[in-house]
């Protein structure tokens, strides 16, 4: 059974991916478009700073690919890649989103939405004012102040013609819009801008950071929030505190209309994860993936072999 499912009435699916490319392959993909959806979104994840599995990756059919750049030391330029391979090799129907370093990587945030990149998770984001810093660095004027990047295919022809160079426009093939809108205005409807909360302040301020309009979701990252409640690790949880927090936030995701994002590794978890509030789920790791589907294949292997040798024997006595 495959990643792709036709129309349905409640999962974002294969046949709903089309309608959110964007209009070139050199652009950001709908990815605001897909959160408002109303739908459940599914994604997968790329750890690896590898091509080959970015390649894999790709063609599996999940809406969205979160690729993290937190817990895993990428080079600039492996990171870039993968981001360009997973638009390319899924033909702009697979999103990828860029999980930064940190709340202060704004290099990072413009490198991966120069590349391409639909969406930016920023992590430990705790207050209003550390989100209005990274709304100003991802979106171009009028909103924020991203710098139009002069070494990709969206930079202005008009600029370009100022300084006597050729357009670095391709036209009607990287400079394809809507009419109306510019690469610049069409990347400030598309990109993503996704904070995680974590920890007890930025429970404390969820209702401020959301009155924010340029946040398209919200993350919740359980394991960390869990962490500094002083609880045990992991993804899920009955303690008062957690609970309430988890409360929190799928209250003020419905008072606010922007959709909660987070993990949901297997059936039992994502029924939970939806009744918690949750309509943009990470349901595969690649790691996981990797490491647990082999360890299943392996296994079912020794057991295979090992019940088919005692049938053996005990048939030739």
């Amino acid at each position: 059974m495959n990643g792709h499912i036709p129309s349905s009435r409640f999962i974002f699916s294969s046949t709903d991916q089309g309608q959110y490319r964007a209009p070139t392959l050199q652009q950001a993909g709908n990815l605001q478009g897909v959160f408002k959806s109303g739908k459940i979104v599914v994604g997968t994840s790329l750890s690896y700073p590898s091509r080959h599995v970015a390649k894999t990756v790709a063609v599996t059919g999940a809406a969205w690919c979160w690729i993290d750049a937190e817990h895993v030391a990428w080079s600039q330029d492996m990171l870039i890649e993968c981001i360009q391979i997973i638009i390319h090799e899924s033909g702009g129907k697979m999103i990828p989103v860029v999980r930064v370093p940190s709340k202060t990587a704004f290099d990072y945030m413009a490198w991966c939405l120069d590349a391409g990149a639909g969406g930016i998770i920023i992590p430990h984001l705790d207050t209003v004012e550390e989100m209005k810093e990274v709304i100003a660095a991802c979106r171009f004027p009028p909103i924020g102040h991203r710098s139009f990047p002069p070494f990709t295919f969206a930079s202005c022809p008009q600029i370009c013609a100022d300084i006597d160079l050729p357009p670095l426009q391709i036209p009607g093939v990287t400079d394809t819009t809507p009419e109306g809108e510019t690469v610049f205005s069409l990347a400030n409807k598309h990109v993503a801008i996704i904070p995680q909360i974590e920890s007890r302040v930025g429970i404390k301020n969820l209702e401020e950071i959301m009155k924010l309009k340029e946040i398209s979701a919200f993350m919740i990252g359980a394991g960390d929030l869990r962490m500094e409640m002083g609880l045990s690790p992991g993804m899920t949880g009955d303690e008062p505190e957690f609970v309430a927090a988890l409360e929190k936030a799928k209250r003020v995701s419905e008072q606010t209309n922007i959709p909660l994002l987070g993990v949901a590794i297997g059936p039992e978890m994502i029924k939970q994860r939806i009744d918690q509030g949750f309509k943009i789920l990470c349901c595969s790791m690649d790691l996981h993936a990797l490491a647990f589907g082999m360890m299943q294949t392996l296994g079912e292997a020794r057991a295979v072999a090992e019940e088919h040798l005692q049938e053996r024997h005990g048939a030739a006595k």
